[in-house]
């Protein structure tokens, strides 16, 4: 029976395009309109379906089915106040009739008057065909106005009428959401599944529920569930495997990973942390070898350019490291860690005009922490004297909060002994260790311009 409708589908098609083709005129009942209207509406060629729908209209001017058709098609390109007309001229000789009050209500929608759109939609009888349809669109009307609790209410009503529909589901998981009660949420879900045991989607979203609250056990055992109801479920061995990878059990998550690979193919979430997750293990190569993998299947995957290029740093392959950073700052270029790791390269390779490019990239991204000063000040010490930098970094931290005021005062003292300015260092240096003498040998380590903790004794005493 399937054949003979894709039979007659294909041939009606076949006809109406050939008819386009030769400028010929064909006969086609008013159910083959619709049909062809239909089929290029849900392949998203609205041409084709705006000119069928014209050669229908012509042949069945009475035609209700075709003419709520055309509202479609007029709502799709803006035209408003046609598909309005249309609408009101039909409502006056049939009121009830609920395809013209789902178009009317889809007319009010689009002048984002959702109230009455509601209203409208809410006429639409029990009995009707398209009274689910409505309840459903009456949900997304109360979505458009953020009235959640409502739409929520709305949308159990379709839960209850269809039970498999998961865009509906969805919808009410998304009114929790926004409502902001995840204990709800969850009982919610088990409520559902009490009913609904073997609904994988259920579980699913019953596990990252879970993980939202930390509880990890209990998404592990919701995903495992989700995996009886349907072994192929991806997305709950994807879920599973980030669990476990956050719990240090590196193998286990691997397996899982490595099990939806198997499903579906390559994927470059499930590679790139297939690359994590050996890279904690110490397996660099197999790391290295995930990170590749993951760039052949989305070469714009900023991470993986980032980690290959971090893998040959750590193999002093200088150059490597720096041509594949590159890349990762050509897809992404406001991630600080980026800089930071070819300020690194390009100290190793001598690169001192980069090496000022790239600090002064760090300086202007965001608002400074004090790892960002502390790592900065490092680099400053490393390479020959800049005082454009040395300024550069002294200005932004004088625009930080005086709550870090503590240990910015170590880093100020540091700085100006790099530009041999001893006296304002040993100023600062005084002020740090009156606020904090306990960081005093943790800078001292961490710079070794900082004189030894007698020497500065001596120094306060003079």
């Amino acid at each position: 029976m399937k054949e003979e409708f894709n039979d007659f589908h294909n041939h009606s098609i076949s006809k109406f395009e050939s008819m386009l083709k030769t400028n010929s005129f064909l006969f086609f009942d008013s159910n083959e309109f619709e049909e062809i209207i239909i089929y290029y509406l849900d392949i998203g060629n609205i041409s084709l379906a705006k000119k069928a729908c014209s050669l229908g209209i012509k042949q069945y001017p009475n035609s209700t089915s075709l003419s709520v058709l055309q509202i479609e098609i007029l709502l799709l390109n803006n035209e408003i106040e046609k598909a309005e007309k249309i609408a009101c001229n039909f409502y006056k000789t049939d009121p009830l009739n609920p395809e013209i009050l789902i178009q009317k209500s889809k007319i009010y929608s689009k002048k984002k008057n959702h109230i009455k759109a509601i209203k409208i939609l809410k006429e639409i009888s029990l009995n009707s065909d398209l009274y689910y349809e409505a309840l459903s669109l009456i949900g997304k009307e109360y979505l458009f106005i953020d009235d959640f609790q409502n739409a929520k209410k709305v949308f159990k009503k379709c839960l209850n009428m269809n039970s498999s529909d998961y865009s509906i589901l969805n919808n009410i998981l998304y009114c929790f959401d926004s409502i902001g009660n995840s204990r709800n949420t969850i009982n919610f879900l088990n409520d559902f599944l009490e009913t609904n045991p073997y609904c994988e989607i259920a579980w699913h979203q019953l596990g990252k529920q879970y993980v939202k609250d930390e509880m990890f056990k209990e998404a592990l055992s919701a995903f495992d569930f989700a995996i009886i109801c349907d072994d192929s479920f991806t997305g709950a061995y994807i879920e599973m495997a980030k669990i476990l990878e956050k719990l240090e059990k590196i193998n286990e998550a691997i397996e899982k990973y490595e099990i939806s690979l198997g499903i579906n193919g390559p994927n470059s979430f499930a590679l790139f942390r297939l690359g994590r997750c050996h890279d904690k293990l110490g397996n660099c190569e197999l790391a290295l070898s995930y990170y590749k993998q993951t760039i052949d299947q989305d070469p714009i995957h900023d991470k993986a350019w980032m980690y290959i290029s971090l893998n040959y740093f750590n193999k002093k392959k200088f150059n490597d490291s720096k041509n594949s950073l590159l890349k990762a700052l050509e897809i992404n270029s406001e991630k600080i860690k980026y800089w930071k790791l070819y300020l690194k390269i390009c100290i190793e390779l001598d690169l001192y005009d980069e090496t000022e490019l790239a600090f002064v990239e760090i300086l202007s991204i965001e608002k400074l922490k004090i790892s960002t000063i502390s790592f900065l000040t490092q680099i400053l010490i490393k390479i020959p004297s800049n005082k454009k930098l040395h300024y550069r970094l002294l200005k932004s931290i004088d625009l930080l909060p005086n709550s870090d005021k503590n240990e910015i005062n170590y880093f100020l003292s540091v700085i100006y002994f790099n530009l041999t300015e001893n006296k304002t260092a040993i100023l600062f240096l005084k002020k740090a260790y009156l606020y904090d003498p306990s960081k005093y040998d943790y800078f001292k380590k961490l710079f070794s311009l900082i004189p030894k903790l007698q020497v500065f004794k001596n120094l306060l005493v003079n």
